[in-house]
């Protein structure tokens, strides 16, 4: 069963170019990652990585572990509500799939859930991919180990290409709340440290942290869970106007409209403010004017056919804000050209401040505010939630070979470490600060899967992907590769809070020309550096095990690079046993007798780089050490 979604009223629009683009080694090295593979041998295993997004190929090869068997713990498909009233489902909306479903549909050949469109797919690659299914680690995600959990909460429309069909788009707000819940649940009943992203958003609503969903954002972090959610890929463009309007007078909102289908422009003021509304078309008709709802209950809906108008009060507006605030929404899908909004203070202490967005209005469009342009405050709603972390987007290499070994490059779009252009700025509409940091998503490489909208796009399957990975760019890149980052550092350290993990990104970022000061409103505090963000970590790993008793380890050198001298600090003390253990407890060299008496021995080769501990054991007591091998 198929609920029906409310897409004109609720949906946000997320604009994507004609060419769908997603990490690989250019953006791995870029953000310092594979320094964070050679010398601490993080993979992401024993952490779980959350995908809200379009949902996921999950025959892909690189969500398949070694033997063939699903590295998803569990696909929650939000589009699909056939599954709705099962015994596993307690959400009442959706449908649930756990690991067994996942592996008896891959060992039948069917399918449960998919992504058509592509976006999902790749951009879970990007954070976790494994990269197998072609030789080599190029197209490897950032913590190729972590567990994987996909929720699927939108559906993105297409038309028909090739001999496969269309497909139309769907999205219910009211599902990202539940999918936040699915995940803590989820999170707690597996008890492992996950990373959460919410991969979708734009301009529109309140964007002052106070919205349904922000506010649900906000629980979940609360609850000790880390939530990622770009800033939005609606930078470079007139898409915010802002003006204080005086009592008694009128201001004029010029927007062009030059696309076919639906803009929509939406307003917010203060409920104890009253504008009147006027609407002028292309052609000079007018609409019009229309008096404010008389309180935060009241509400003012009119349908013209090619313009749909919503004046709602506090009480009444879409996005259920607790900021007390009115919503002015309107839908132009008529004529292009340029309409006129003429707003009049009926209402206010002095003066009437209103601060509007523009939808779809990127910096590839010719949709705009034409006056009382203000720069910035082109950050999602999403964004502007309390406690998340929200990395933007910069470019760290705009050019790749397609499958026919075609040179492919995008211009005109930002050099390469510069922020993309279509990276949303700040401010939120509160003035707040919330780009942490930008990431390197200008262009990364994602699975794609055969028979999608991405695939449908030959130019954007890269050389030596054998059709199995292509381009995946913007805000959309940059997010998953940061939280793939985050799942890093939690599997150092699995008690990082939050809010530890937000300060250290932000601490741990680096500067250059191209940031200027920070922070500010484009970079946060500046560019991603994974290699920085996990030595933070590393220095808050206690350096004794918390099981030790009585005795303790001293180890030196430490980082190693083969030899290690060890000496237990408390004295007549002596050793029984001594090894070498891995961030799993699992034994990978136990010493003989004479390297336990001299105090020194040498590492095997065949050990990997990356955190271990040495584990000494007496008689009633152990002691266990930390070390680095390099």
């Amino acid at each position: 069963m198929m609920r029906k979604f409310f897409t004109v009223i609720f949906a946000f629009f997320v604009v994507l170019p004609n060419l769908m683009y997603a990490t690989g080694n250019p953006g791995r090295e870029e953000a310092k990652i594979d320094q964070v593979y050679s010398q601490f041998g993080l993979t992401g295993k024993g952490t779980i990585v959350v995908m809200i997004d379009r949902g996921i190929d999950y025959t892909h090869p690189d969500f398949l572990d070694a033997n063939g068997q699903t590295r998803l713990a569990y696909l929650f498909d939000l589009i699909d509500d056939s599954g709705a009233n099962a015994s596993n489902n307690t959400y009442g909306r959706g449908t649930i799939y756990t690991a067994a479903d996942i592996n008896a549909s891959l060992q039948a050949g069917t399918t449960l859930s998919t992504d058509r469109h592509g976006h999902g797919t790749a951009t879970t690659s990007i954070a976790c991919g494994n990269g197998s299914a072609v030789d080599g680690n190029e197209f490897r995600g950032v913590a190729y180990e972590a567990t994987i959990i996909s929720v699927k909460v939108t559906q993105d429309g297409f038309p028909a290409f090739g001999n496969q069909p269309g497909e139309a788009g769907a999205f219910d707000p009211s599902d990202i709340p539940v999918a936040l819940q699915f995940v803590a649940d989820k999170l707690e009943e597996l008890g492992m440290p996950g990373v959460t992203l919410i991969n979708l958003g734009s301009v529109g609503g309140p964007t002052d942290g106070t919205s349904t969903i922000c506010r649900a954002m906000d629980d979940f972090v609360a609850r000790g869970h880390t939530l990622v959610c770009g800033v939005g890929d609606d930078g470079g463009a007139d898409n915010f106007a802002s003006a204080a309007v005086p009592l008694g007078n009128s201001n004029e909102i010029q927007i062009n409209k030059g696309t076919a289908g639906v803009v929509r422009l939406d307003l917010w003021y203060s409920e104890s403010d009253r504008f009147s509304v006027e609407i002028e078309r292309p052609n000079g008709q007018k609409l019009g004017p229309f008096a404010a709802p008389s309180g935060p209950d009241g509400f003012d809906d009119r349908n013209f056919t090619d313009i749909r108008y919503f004046h709602r009060g506090a009480n009444t507006e879409f996005f259920g804000a607790t900021s007390n605030r009115r919503e002015l929404l309107i839908d132009f899908s008529g004529a292009t050209g340029v309409y006129k909004v003429i707003l009049t203070a009926t209402a206010a202490e002095v003066s009437a401040s209103y601060a509007a967005t523009l939808n779809p209005a990127t910096y590839a469009s010719p949709n705009r505010f034409l006056t009382n342009q203000v720069a910035g405050h082109s950050v999602a709603d999403y964004t502007s939630a309390f406690n998340i972390i929200s990395p933007a987007d910069y470019v760290v290499k705009n050019e790749w070979f397609d499958l026919s070994g075609t040179f492919r490059d995008f211009t005109g779009q930002g050099e390469d470490g510069e922020i993309w252009i279509g990276s949303s700025v700040g401010p939120s509409h509160d003035g707040r600060l919330v780009t942490d940091f930008a990431a390197p998503g200008e262009i990364l490489f994602g699975a794609y899967s055969p028979n999608t909208w991405y695939s449908n796009f030959q130019s954007s399957l890269v050389q030596g992907g054998e059709g199995k990975y292509g381009i995946q760019n913007a805000v959309s890149a940059a997010a998953p590769l940061s939280m793939g980052v985050i799942a890093l550092m939690l599997e150092l350290k699995p008690d990082l809070t939050p809010a530890e993990i937000k300060d250290i990104l932000q601490q741990t970022a680096r500067q250059d020309n191209n940031t200027g000061s920070v922070p500010n409103n484009t970079w946060g505090y500046g560019k991603l550096d994974a290699l920085a963000a996990v030595q933070a970590v590393n220095s808050l790993v206690p350096t004794n095990d918390p099981a030790t008793t009585q005795a303790h380890l001293k180890l030196f050198p430490n980082p190693t690079i083969g030899q290690l001298i060890f000496q237990l600090t408390q004295e007549k003390v002596s050793a029984d046993e001594v090894m070498v253990t891995n961030y799993l407890g699992e034994v990978v060299y136990r010493l003989n007798a004479t390297e336990i008496e001299r105090g020194q021995f040498n590492l095997p080769a065949k050990m990997v780089n990356g955190v271990y501990q040495l584990v000494a054991v007496g008689k009633g007591w152990r002691a266990a050490s930390r070390f680095v091998k390099l």
